[in-house]
């Protein structure tokens, strides 16, 4: 049986190689489409910011495979959806950095997170304009099919309860 070699240059065979390379390391980490939100490490700006949004935080921790999956599925894909541009998402991370909190008292990411009722990564929590929290902590993805909605939930409360306190 012949078969038939294309003979390529050795640019065209580096310039496979590259591809076949940068394929296979997004086929690897899975994380071709992950979005991701922004790190809060200073939430008193986000009151002074002069835009009057409202605020989510996801609660968070870098041993947490269901805060990636959180983040990268559900909020990372919201906050850059038009519809939540009237509110701000953020994530603090309990094991980092300290955290400037609403009031202005700088806080370890635990130690907020203990605050605001986070003891479950990833927990949930929305504030008005002013920095309150609003409605119950979303704690943990207790229903997959339903966290999107669980989510919606808060920023509607949030926008709501913002708008009554404008």
């Amino acid at each position: 049986m012949k078969m038939h070699t294309l003979k390529l240059r050795k640019g065209m065979r580096l310039a496979g190689l590259a591809v076949v390379l940068m394929l296979g390391g997004l086929w690897l980490s899975g994380t071709a489409s992950a979005h991701g939100i922004e790190r809060a490490t200073d939430l008193q700006s986000l009151v002074q910011d002069g835009e009057g949004k409202p605020t989510l935080i996801m609660f968070a921790s870098d041993s947490c495979p269901y805060c990636d999956r959180a983040e990268n599925q559900h909020l990372g894909p919201m906050s850059e959806d038009a519809n939540f541009e009237g509110i701000h998402i953020r994530k603090v991370m309990l094991d980092r950095e300290e955290v400037r909190d609403f009031d202005g008292e700088v806080r370890r990411g635990h130690e907020l997170g203990r605050a605001y009722g986070a003891r479950v990564v990833p927990t949930i929590v929305a504030f008005d304009a002013e920095g309150k929290p609003v409605g119950e902590p979303l704690v943990g993805i207790p229903n997959e099919q339903l966290y999107r909605s669980q989510i919606r939930q808060r920023i509607q409360r949030a926008l709501r309860d913002n708008g009554e306190s404008s």
